[in-house]
């Protein structure tokens, strides 16, 4: 059987302004050793030439790319319309930003490692990046982690980036079910989080893929240096971290009843981060809550001693 025959892949594409980077990030879509996908771009407002960029990509791949009308509240908001969408019907989706570029076995290899598991409802692959200047030169990589991806593990931190995401029907089929004003912290964390919460199976190619660009309009960067990552934290401790908590648990809410009882009682560990000190502590032991840097586990639990994480 031909590798394009093992399932449709609907690359779900957020665009705001992106016309200095988007058609190098189109032809890399083009390129794609795996053929069987269409394309699904929500623009969320552009006003330079990224809708006219977009339709021309659109005529050279008839009957392939769809452009609609983003909801104009911010890049999450903008993936979660689309993950929202019922009339998206595929296989598999893939998200996509508007600046980077896919080597071209990207779906391929992430295709074939989601049909590799034992079937299951939930199945979600991520992996590492190479990541580039504006110019397109490779200034490093992304971390690599190495502990296991699970849900106590999401509750704290995503594992990789949504431009590297591919994910299965049925978890896509859940965010169906979400109320339509549900807010998010970012579409590829709350994704993680959920598939991670249903028992899902989560995998990590620490193979980069995809060159993620690195320049002054990132919404949201790579997050590496000494001085990012205090910066960070200091930000995180001032409250916003909480704040992220607490969105994600709107979300969690949705679908709690259906949780696996474990993944259940450590939820309720989770929330129970905001009470007293000595619940906090035995809490967040008890819960097994870390991140993939044990620096950073222990710079949560400070943050937990607190009362900073929920």
């Amino acid at each position: 059987m031909m590798m394009s025959n093992k399932g449709t892949v609907s690359i779900l594409m957020g665009t705001y302004n992106g016309e200095k980077y988007l058609a190098e990030q189109l032809q890399s879509i083009a390129s794609q050793t795996y053929t069987n996908w269409n394309l699904i771009v929500s623009d969320d407002g552009s006003t330079d030439s990224t809708c006219e960029i977009i339709e021309h990509f659109a005529l050279k791949y008839p009957n392939k790319v769809v452009l609609h009308k983003g909801p104009g509240k911010g890049f999450a908001a903008n993936f979660l319309s689309m993950l929202q969408r019922s009339d998206i019907d595929s296989d598999y989706y893939a998200f996509c930003d508007q600046d980077d570029i896919w080597l071209d076995g990207k779906l391929e290899s992430a295709v074939m490692q989601l049909n590799s598991v034992p079937q299951n409802k939930y199945k979600l692959y991520g992996s590492r990046t190479k990541l580039i200047d504006s110019n397109g030169n490779c200034i490093g990589y992304s971390p690599c982690f190495k502990k296991a991806f699970c849900f106590n593990n999401a509750l704290l931190q995503s594992y990789a980036g949504g431009n590297t995401m591919v994910f299965s029907r049925g978890l896509k089929q859940l965010f169906e079910t979400f109320p339509a004003d549900l807010k998010i912290v970012s579409h590829d964390w709350i994704l993680y989080i959920i598939c991670s919460a249903m028992n899902g199976v989560v995998i990590y190619d620490r193979e980069p893929l995809i060159l993620y660009r690195q320049h002054a309009h990132n919404l949201v960067g790579s997050n590496i240096g000494l001085l990012s990552k205090f910066r960070r934290f200091n930000r995180l401790f001032s409250g916003e971290f909480k704040i992220w908590s607490r969105m994600n648990c709107t979300a969690l809410d949705c679908i709690k009843e259906s949780m696996p009882n474990e993944n259940q009682v450590n939820y309720v560990r989770f929330k129970s981060l905001k009470k007293g000190l000595v619940k906090r502590i035995a809490s967040f032991i008890f819960g097994g809550f870390y991140r993939q840097s044990f620096v950073e586990t222990c710079a949560f639990f400070i943050m937990n001693v607190f009362r900073k994480l929920v």
